[in-house]
């Protein structure tokens, strides 16, 4: 690929003009044309591992070596292109908010980067999303802050969400590359249930008639047999 072209007012087209080329990256990444002064790069860049090489360009007489001109420094800048996803370095995400919170309760804010030009273009433009859990949870599509949907969450019916967020780069435009992440959301408990007494058996008690035999019992066996120990059928007791 041709991306730069260097040239002499001195070269008249004769084939005497030499041109060379020194610096970053000349031999590996980028070769010159001696005698057009084309420049051509070798190998794919990328722009997040460099994003720009100085060079030095200098065009010699090709009989005498000698410079035709003071040598010349310019840049090669490497410009961005989409190719890079969001990620969310933070991740997993763990996040704690009462049950029963009311609609719009903060809850976290999962932040994702691009590693593309922000100052190129939407490509490290982010737009955040919800792709799990959108029945109780919202998320700012800007600032990412995740917040409660509903105003009814039970700790006592279910006491944690899993929520699956969505960063997208390009402004959230067709094209634009995604990247995802997890929130679990745990209910702390709130103070919203009354106490109840479970109804228990009374303990089992003797009865009146089961005390009397046992009194009479205890009498007869002191004073003789003489006592007479009524039956129940004889004798009217209260329970």
């Amino acid at each position: 690929e041709e991306d730069n072209c260097l040239h002499t007012d001195v070269d008249r087209g004769d084939g005497r003009t030499k041109y060379m080329l020194e610096g970053e990256g000349v031999g590996s990444v980028f070769v010159i044309d001696g005698n057009t002064g084309n420049i051509h790069v070798t190998k794919a860049l990328d722009r997040e591992e460099k994003d720009e090489y100085r060079l030095t360009a200098t065009a010699t007489d090709r009989e005498t070596g000698q410079a035709l001109e003071p040598s010349s420094e310019f840049i090669i800048r490497v410009q961005d292109i989409n190719d890079n996803p969001p990620i969310f370095p933070d991740e997993p995400y763990v996040a704690v908010v009462p049950e029963m919170a009311n609609i719009g309760t903060s809850i976290t804010r999962v932040t994702a980067t691009d590693a593309d030009d922000p100052t190129y273009g939407n490509s490290a433009r982010l737009v955040y999303g919800i792709l799990q859990g959108q029945d109780q949870f919202s998320v700012d599509p800007q600032t990412g802050i995740l917040r409660t949907a509903v105003p009814d969450m039970d700790r006592e019916t279910q006491d944690e969400y899993l929520v699956v967020l969505q960063a997208k780069d390009m402004g959230g435009h067709l094209g634009g590359l995604t990247g995802t992440t997890t929130v679990t959301v745990k209910l702390s408990d709130v103070n919203d249930n009354p106490p109840h007494f479970r109804r228990s058996e009374p303990p089992h008690t003797p009865s009146s008639f089961f005390l009397m035999l046992i009194y009479c019992a205890a009498i007869q066996a002191f004073y003789g047999s003489n006592i007479i120990i009524p039956d129940s059928t004889s004798m009217l007791f209260i329970y």
